[in-house]
């Protein structure tokens, strides 16, 4: 019979591993034994007794020793993310294809294909420098894209890739280049409405006398008046603005 080549192998290692979980009576004191054991060996450079537990739980549940866990996932942030070489084998394992266009340090593009399904995908430095994903709170290239800038667009199109053609191999999981996409600058929310789009025209007179009182306009001035530092600001946080005059409509 004619071996499949998708068909992963299983090792010798790997069935001797299974049969000792096999024979696990007391899994959560198995667990207990198992997760201190991975916190002290410093594999995954963890923090909390805690967190070899639930890394525990996971050899368990897929039935891998802890060396083999580690070499599949990465412990980032008190979440198990995988590794973009772990995910892409899965994928090939699951009948994907990935055929490799550019990849330079600029650009990385690939078409990923699974059964009728396929995507091309494009990782650009640009994208990533522009939205913080590569940037560091200097604003600066974070190391390892500096270094390693064709590694790093290479991992970011096999996450997307995999997880737009076959979510399965990647469902409930984030990639190590998913849970660093975090941007180092906060983005913050601006609000691009004008005054006059805030104010609905019914209550610009209200608008002026709630001005006028809190000092920002004189008796003479009306909303035309009112200055543009002010209106932005106002536009920023326009809730108790608008909490104002609808109070002073009340009385």
């Amino acid at each position: 019979m004619e071996s499949n080549e998708l068909t992963p192998v299983v090792t010798s290692n790997e069935l001797a591993v299974a049969g000792v979980y096999d024979r696990i009576s007391d899994p959560m004191s198995a667990i207990k034994t198992l997760g201190l054991s991975i916190f002290k060996s410093g594999i995954f450079g963890l923090d909390k007794p805690e967190q070899g537990e639930i890394l525990a739980m996971q050899c368990m549940v897929e039935k891998k020793s802890p060396l083999e866990l580690a070499r599949t996932y990465h412990f980032i942030q008190g979440q198990l993310a995988i590794r973009s070489d772990a995910l892409l084998a899965k994928f090939h394992q699951a009948g994907g294809t990935v055929e490799w266009g550019d990849r330079t340090d600029e650009r990385v593009t690939a078409v990923f294909r699974k059964g009728t399904s396929s995507a091309a995908i494009v990782a650009d430095m640009k994208e990533y420098v522009g939205n913080g994903t590569a940037l560091g709170k200097d604003g600066k290239p974070k190391d390892n894209w500096k270094k390693w800038p064709r590694r790093m667009l290479t991992a970011r199109a096999i996450s997307e890739g995999v997880r737009l053609i076959a979510p399965e191999c990647c469902f409930g999981t984030y990639t190590v280049e998913e849970l660093d996409a975090t941007p180092s600058r906060p983005l913050v929310r601006v609000n691009t409405l004008t005054l006059d789009e805030i104010v609905p025209e019914a209550k610009r007179d209200a608008a002026v006398e709630v001005l006028r009182q809190t000092g920002h306009l004189t008796p003479s001035q009306g909303w035309a008046d009112i200055p543009s530092d002010l209106a932005e600001t106002l536009c920023k946080k326009p809730g108790p603005f608008l909490s104002a005059i609808d109070s002073h409509i009340s009385l």
